[in-house]
């Protein structure tokens, strides 16, 4: 398979998933965080209480745009902010309870979503997927 077929087939993979969880999200999206939101809190979820600014290089976006999410989660009780211990200029984000239960929901849904279109596949065709996931991606995750 040449590159630019595999990189059209995952990015097929993507709108999938994607168009599978906007078609959801009237379910299960009580918070109205939305899409940008939701990888905002997920990526909290990954990264723990990162500064602002880490935050806002890991999910590419402008310093503005994030300000202006993260003002909305705050208003809905989803994150909070804090002066960093080592250097009060530094903003640090962090997800509240109320925002760790959204997260839950979210990874519910994703994981839901993404078993529905993997259905097709075995379960060692699965574990060859989850080994390349994690090599790709540079992770390891406990199964």
């Amino acid at each position: 398979m040449q590159d630019a077929e595999l990189a059209l087939l995952i990015d097929r993979f993507m709108r999938r998933i994607h168009f599978g969880l906007q078609s959801k999200g009237p379910s299960f999206d009580t918070e109205k965080v939305g899409p940008g939101g939701g990888i905002v809190l997920l990526t909290l979820s990954d990264m723990g209480c990162p500064s602002l600014h880490e935050l806002t290089k890991q999910v590419a976006r402008d310093k503005s745009q994030m300000t202006r999410t993260i003002r909305s989660l705050e208003t809905k009780g989803l994150v909070s902010r804090k002066p960093s211990p080592d250097d009060a200029r530094v903003t640090l984000v962090y997800l509240t309870q109320a925002g760790e239960r959204v997260v839950d929901a979210l990874q519910r849904v994703v994981s839901e979503t993404i078993n529905e279109i993997l259905s097709p596949i075995s379960k060692s065709e699965e574990q060859v997927l989850r080994d390349l996931l994690e090599r790709a991606l540079g992770t390891m995750t406990t199964n």
